[in-house]
């Protein structure tokens, strides 16, 4: 699930082909906050203005903003990985349940570790291969800019783990020639000739024909 970040709070992220628009509910709280936008920045912006809107009402009313969480977790895990837990247990000395709430606070602890299996073969690469990463450089004095070649196949893809890693994330297609030449006739380092007979005629004064 994609996901938007704003004053501690989660909201999904959708999108709805058919009405073309992307769209998502505030995470996690007691009730059913939506928001939609027709773009990203509208949709974070709208889902920016709920959490306000939450907050307020909240606030109005002596409620507390986000769920009360019990403690109790039910959960859905192959035959193969329970029989795993409960020999490590044993192992340990410990029950079942003492050792799953152990591996899920070493986790919260470093949530990194547990997601690193989602962005396998999309993260960064050794500098060995500079064809597919440049190396990053310091912005503003704080971030990492880091620059990808990937198929243009796999954008939406690459697109989505970046909402999902909290990373920022740019799209741009090298320039064609054409592109480029007209950037240069703009910036003054290319000549534009009437005709090709106007273009030889000054080669030739030039001598470069």
């Amino acid at each position: 699930m994609n996901t938007l970040k704003y004053k501690g709070f989660i909201g999904s992220v959708e999108f709805s082909e058919s009405d073309g628009v992307f769209f998502g509910r505030i995470e996690g709280i007691d009730g059913l906050v939506k928001f939609e936008g027709s773009s990203i920045q509208e949709l974070t912006n709208a889902f920016h203005e709920a959490v306000e809107a939450h907050l307020d009402f909240c606030k109005k009313h002596g409620l507390p903003p986000k769920r009360s969480y019990t403690g109790t977790l039910n959960i859905r895990i192959s035959p193969a990985t329970h029989n795993s837990i409960a020999d490590y247990a044993a192992e340990a000395g410990i029950t079942i349940n003492a050792f799953i709430k152990r591996a899920l606070e070493k986790a919260v602890e470093d949530p990194a570790e547990v997601m690193k299996p989602l962005v396998d073969g999309y993260g960064p690469v050794r500098q060995d291969k500079p064809s597919l990463l440049c190396e990053p450089e310091e912005r503003h004095g704080s971030r990492d800019i880091t620059q990808f070649w990937i198929p243009s196949e796999d954008a939406p893809f690459a697109r989505m783990l970046a909402r999902r890693m909290g990373w920022d994330f740019m799209l741009s297609y090298p320039q064609t020639g054409l592109e480029t030449a007209l950037d240069e006739l703009r910036d003054g380092k290319l000549t534009e000739y009437p005709s090709f007979n106007d273009m030889l005629k000054q080669m030739e004064e030039d001598g470069e024909v």
